[in-house]
């Protein structure tokens, strides 16, 4: 009775050893005229705007979130970029009005800074996305958005909680800039449709 199931045996392992496992798609696909034409226009050409910082990036995964979570993180970092541009300048002009004898105050400053420009980032948000798919992965297209005066106002009251810093840092030309900027944000927002 044996040699009955011996050969239905092998007839079986042939079958399961002959389907060779499907290959996977390959995450980093090559380059495709295609995909660059099915680009929305504000992907090349983010929007201009006062008021906010824009990243635009695309991602691609066989998992559409996972598509869309790599897309929104690569904006953001677009952004970070942008804010430390602009942001930079005004650190660079802070250091020049303390000079040497603020080290204190600049290494204080530096640290507030770079706290709220961290934390601020996660105020971003996605202000246009696209999805679709590219053979067996999804692409994700994503402009992120983050409000410049929410930026500037989460650091101007980060300096006003450090008194000593707030007191030197207030009779500087940076403050005045930095507080010209809120209350231009503050006016932009007043005018917003609610």
């Amino acid at each position: 009775m044996t040699r009955h199931y011996f050969p239905a045996l092998l007839v079986a392992l042939a079958i399961g050893c002959s389907r060779a496992p499907k290959p996977s798609p390959d995450l980093l696909p090559p380059a495709n005229r295609e995909t660059v034409r099915n680009l929305p226009g504000w992907f090349l050409r983010p929007p201009r705007d006062d008021n906010y910082l824009f990243g635009a990036a695309t991602a691609v995964s066989r998992d559409v979130q996972v598509a869309i979570n790599k897309a929104q993180a690569d904006a953001r970092s677009a952004i970070a970029q942008e804010v430390e541009v602009k942001y930079g300048a005004l650190n660079k002009r802070f250091v020049e009005e303390v000079g040497r004898e603020g080290a204190q105050l600049l290494d204080q400053y530096t640290q507030v800074y770079k706290a709220v420009v961290s934390t601020s980032l996660y105020g971003s948000r996605p202000r246009q996305q696209e999805l679709r798919t590219e053979n067996s992965l999804y692409r994700a297209t994503v402009l992120m958005e983050l409000p410049v005066g929410e930026m500037s106002k989460k650091l101007l009251e980060q300096l006003r909680a450090q008194e000593q810093l707030y007191t030197r840092f207030r009779s500087g030309e940076a403050f005045k800039e930095l507080d010209a900027e809120v209350q231009k944000y503050e006016a932009w927002k007043r005018q917003q449709p609610r």
